[in-house]
């Protein structure tokens, strides 16, 4: 079955905007920006989505969107993180570094449009036709005036609904992680008690106290091409304190300066500059191999009286993060906490032994996240696969009801 093409902005409608600085209608609204945005999980974390008065809008706060809109990031860091508007943020506002997508319901099935805007066909056109070598962007006109196949609208649910099949395997497979770290935090609240509150009395000092040094990464610029060393870097650390090398770059380097630059087993990196929401993520390294870590994370080791796996639990709990948000400053859209203010948050003293005891227990549920993680790999490579053939035609559609 062969597909007509036609452009994206033939087949969608046109979203409304408004300007809140001007606005007597509403005084507090939910403010959906491209920080609100989880790229892997492809959706808008509600709990990273603000609400602010319109006295306090951002210029890029314009468009009103609606439940089932589908929004591209058009700038980086997120260039073409897409996302699809819940039911919860009906009538939010995002922000303009969004091109936002309304399915025309005649022409255009949008849960259709929304797998189309996640293949590979469509992300890599966007990324060749982003400009800015500094900070890649895509225009809304680059993105409606790019084509899409375009089957008769039965087809493309009948499309959308195999395609949703295999991706709910993917989901499962994301909850049944997310539900993994929930287990590790509910593990350290039961070893530790809540931070904020202290419940067990633990001494108080700082992270410092349990350190042994922490530095900074190297400035050198990393390639692409496969050099000696991988460079970790700010995005391979994802917001729940888990490593994704999906995104490696590469780099030589001079012995003198391998024990200066290189991470080894049980270091702790954390990001010292991000977006507000996502500075400060924090992990502990587990490679056998060495890897080189750039200027934005920050290496900390511990002494005899801190584990890594404790103080890296401590920043990814939900009192962490709040420590963070305060914390942070924020200079042109980034914020940035240094490793002398990382070291000087407060934090609960317990024995060493129960740290390692924790430990213990955390490596058996970090050992079934990497068993969801290799499923949900396989299951990528199922979903890829159909995306080929279901925008080629080639997808069998004889017993599928929509």
């Amino acid at each position: 079955m062969s597909f007509t093409w036609a452009t994206i902005g033939q087949n969608v409608d046109k979203i409304k905007t408004w300007n809140p600085l001007k606005s007597e209608q509403l005084t507090t609204f939910k403010y959906i920006d491209l920080g609100s945005l989880d790229k892997d999980k492809k959706e808008i974390c509600l709990d990273l989505v603000q609400e602010i008065s319109s006295s306090e809008a951002p210029s890029r706060a314009r468009q009103l969107v609606k439940t089932g809109d589908v929004l591209i990031s058009t700038v980086r860091p997120n260039l073409n993180g897409i996302a699809v508007v819940p039911k919860e943020l009906d009538g939010a506002t995002a922000s303009t570094g969004f091109c936002v997508l309304r399915a025309n319901e005649e022409k255009l099935d949008s849960t259709y449009l929304r797998y189309w805007v996640e293949s590979t066909t469509f992300v890599s056109d966007m990324v060749n036709k982003s400009t800015g070598a500094s900070y890649p962007a895509v225009s809304d006109k680059i993105i409606n005036d790019s084509e899409l196949p375009l089957p008769p609208l039965e087809t493309q649910k009948q499309i959308a609904a195999v395609l949703e099949k295999a991706d709910q395997l993917r989901k499962d497979c994301k909850l049944l992680e997310q539900e993994l770290n929930s287990l590790a935090q509910s593990v350290f609240i039961e070893m530790f008690g809540d931070p904020a509150t202290n419940p067990k009395g633990w001494k108080i000092g700082t992270i410092a106290e349990l350190l042994s040094s922490a530095n900074y990464g190297t400035s050198e610029k990393s390639s692409t091409d496969i050099l000696k060393y991988p460079v970790l870097r700010m995005n391979n650390i994802t917001y729940e304190g888990n490593w994704d090398f999906t995104s490696l770059k590469y780099m030589d380097m001079d012995e003198k300066d391998e024990d200066k630059y290189l991470v080894q087993d049980g270091d702790i990196l954390f990001n010292r500059t991000n977006s507000k929401e996502l500075v400060g993520k924090t992990a502990v390294y587990r490679e056998k191999e060495p890897m080189a870590y750039a200027g934005y994370l920050v290496r900390a080791r511990c002494n005899k009286f801190g584990h890594p796996d404790y103080i890296s639990s401590f920043m990814n709990s939900k009192y962490g993060k709040q420590t963070l948000q305060t914390m942070c400053k924020s200079i042109v859209g980034m914020a940035n906490i240094n490793a002398k203010e990382f070291q000087s948050i407060k934090i609960a003293k317990p024995p060493i032994e129960l740290q390692i005891d924790f430990s213990v227990r955390i490596a058996k549920i970090r050992a079934l996240i990497q068993e969801v993680k290799l499923q949900d790999i396989e299951y990528q490579k199922v979903f890829n696969a159909l995306m080929q053939k279901a925008f080629s035609g080639e997808l069998n559609l004889a017993n599928v009801k929509t």
